[in-house]
C-alpha cells in the first residue's frame, strides 16, 4: 500500500514537472520569438532610414531652392536620429557599430545645425555643400553594406538570439553575418569630414573616453531594479536584459515594455555607480492634450522626484505630440549649462518616453563660484547700445576643448528678433550670441 502511495505521488510529481517544464518552454519560445521579430524589425527599419538619407542627401545635391533645402535637411535630421534608435537596439557588440553610430550622430547633428541655418535664411555656403557630398558618398557605402547584410538576413535565416549571445566578443573573433559585416563597415575605408559648427558631436570638440562615474559597481539584476524605480515598476508590462554598452561610459544594458502598449524603450545604466544614462526609444505620434508648460511642470518634478535638484528648463520644443526639454542645473543664482540632462515627454498624459543624462553625469561637480570681476552694470554697459536687454543673469557656458566661462547671459530683442548675448564676467568679453525662434512648436536657439 505505502509502495503504491509512494508511486503515485512520484507519478504526480513526474507530471506536474514535466507541465511546469514545457510551460516555461513555451513562455521562453514565445519570448524568443518576441525578441527575434524586435530585432528584426529594429534593423530593417533602420536600413529604411538609412536609405531615406541617401535619397535626401542625393535631392540635396541638385536642389537650387532654399525652402526645398529646408525641407530635405529637416528629412535628414529626423530618419538620422530614427536611424539611431533602431541601432542602440541591435544586439550587436558595441565595439563593432562605433563607425557605423559616430555617421548617423554625425549626420544628425550636421542636418540639425543646417536646418538652423537655413531656417534663418542662409543659403548653404561652398564648404557646406562640399561636407554633404562627402557625407552623401559615404552613405552610399553604407547603404550598400546595409543592402548587402539585408540580402544575407533574407536567405540566411539569421537567430538573433544566438547573435544577442555572442555580442560582446571582440570584434573580427564572431561567426554571426550580422556583427561580422559591421566589422566590415568598421574597417571599410569610409572617412568623416571635419565638421566645425554648433554641435555636441563636433570634431572641434574633444570627446571624453573611459569616463569613471563615483559609486559601487552593480550587476545587471540591480540594472533592471534601477529601471524599475525610474519608470515605477507598476507601469511596466515587460523588462529584461539587453545588450551592455562599454563606450565612453560602461553600462548595462535594460529593455522595457510599458503596460500602456508603449515601447519597447532601451535604457543605459551605467555599471558604476548605477546611473540611469539614457532611455531611447520610438514612441510614435502622440495626442496633445497637455501644454508645454504643463509638460514643463511633470519634467521638473519628474527630475527631482529623482534626485535631481535645482534643474531649471532652458529649452523646449514639441514635435508629433513629443515634447523634448533640456534642463539645466542651477547653482545659487548661476545657470550652469554643461550640467544639462534631456527628457522627453509624451503631451497625451504626461509619460516620460526619453532621457539622457550624459553631460550632466560627466560636468555635475562642486563648483569654487568666486565673485566676477565685473559687476552686472558693468557689464550690461558692454552690450550694444540698441540691444533691448529684457532679463540678466550669471551662467557657465561651455567652450570648445570642454572648458567652462562664467558670464553674464543677457536675453532681449534687437528690431523684432530675440537674442542672448554672452559677456565674460571676468574679461568683459563678447563669448557668444545666440538667436531666439519662437514658433508654436517651441523654442529653437540658434
Amino acid at each position: 500500500m505505502r509502495q503504491k502511495r509512494t508511486t503515485i505521488v512520484l507519478t504526480f510529481a513526474l507530471i506536474v514537472t514535466g507541465i511546469w517544464g514545457v510551460y516555461n518552454y513555451v513562455l521562453n519560445r514565445r519570448h524568443t520569438i518576441q525578441m527575434d521579430n524586435l530585432y528584426q524589425r529594429a534593423f530593417f527599419d533602420m536600413v529604411g532610414h538609412v536609405n531615406n538619407i541617401e535619397t535626401s542627401l542625393s535631392k540635396l545635391m541638385v536642389s537650387g531652392d532654399q525652402s526645398q533645402h529646408l525641407k530635405l535637411i529637416s528629412e535628414i535630421w529626423r530618419h538620422s536620429d530614427a536611424a539611431q534608435v533602431e541601432l542602440a537596439s541591435l544586439p550587436v557588440s558595441h565595439i563593432s557599430l562605433i563607425k557605423t553610430s559616430k555617421l548617423l550622430n554625425q549626420m544628425s547633428d550636421y542636418s540639425n545645425y543646417l536646418t538652423k541655418s537655413v531656417g534663418q535664411g542662409k543659403t548653404l555656403s561652398l564648404d557646406e555643400s562640399n561636407n554633404l557630398r562627402e557625407l552623401y558618398n559615404n552613405y552610399v557605402k553604407l547603404g550598400e553594406e546595409l543592402r548587402s547584410l539585408q540580402d544575407n538576413i533574407n536567405s540566411g535565416g539569421v537567430s538573433w538570439k544566438d547573435i544577442s549571445r555572442q555580442g560582446s566578443r571582440l570584434k573580427g573573433k564572431t561567426d554571426d553575418i550580422i556583427t561580422r559585416q559591421f566589422v566590415d563597415i568598421e574597417n571599410s575605408d569610409i572617412e568623416y569630414p571635419t565638421l566645425i559648427y554648433d554641435g555636441p558631436f563636433s570634431d572641434a570638440l574633444e570627446e571624453f573616453e573611459n569616463i569613471e562615474l563615483e559609486g559601487a559597481e552593480i550587476n545587471e539584476d540591480q540594472a533592471i531594479e534601477i529601471v524599475k524605480d525610474f519608470l515605477g515598476e507598476n507601469k511596466i508590462s515587460n523588462i529584461g536584459k539587453w545588450s551592455e554598452n562599454n563606450g565612453d561610459i560602461k553600462c548595462w544594458g535594460v529593455y522595457a515594455e510599458l503596460e500602456d502598449g508603449r515601447g519597447p524603450f532601451y535604457f543605459t545604466v551605467s555599471k558604476k555607480g548605477g546611473k540611469l544614462v539614457n532611455m531611447i526609444g520610438d514612441p510614435g505620434e502622440e495626442e496633445e492634450k497637455i501644454s508645454l508648460e504643463k509638460a514643463v511642470d511633470i519634467a521638473r518634478d519628474f527630475l527631482k522626484d529623482r534626485g535631481y535638484e535645482n534643474m531649471v528648463p532652458t529649452y523646449k520644443k514639441n514635435y508629433q505630440g513629443i515634447c523634448t526639454m533640456n534642463f539645466a542645473y542651477r547653482d545659487g543664482d548661476v545657470i550652469v549649462y554643461p550640467d544639462l540632462i534631456k527628457v522627453k515627454l509624451s503631451l497625451k498624459d504626461g509619460q516620460v518616453v526619453g532621457f539622457e543624462s550624459k553631460n550632466y553625469l560627466i560636468s555635475h561637480r562642486p563648483r569654487d563660484l568666486d565673485n566676477p570681476s565685473l559687476s552686472l552694470d558693468e557689464a550690461s554697459a558692454l552690450v550694444n547700445p540698441s540691444f533691448e536687454i529684457e532679463s540678466k543673469r550669471l551662467a557657465i557656458i561651455p567652450t570648445p576643448g570642454r572648458e567652462e566661462r562664467l558670464c553674464y547671459e543677457f536675453n532681449g530683442k534687437f528690431g523684432e528678433d530675440r537674442f542672448i548675448v554672452y559677456i565674460d564676467a571676468n574679461t568683459g568679453q563678447e563669448v557668444d550670441i545666440l538667436k531666439i525662434i519662437e514658433s508654436d512648436t517651441g523654442t529653437l536657439v540658434i
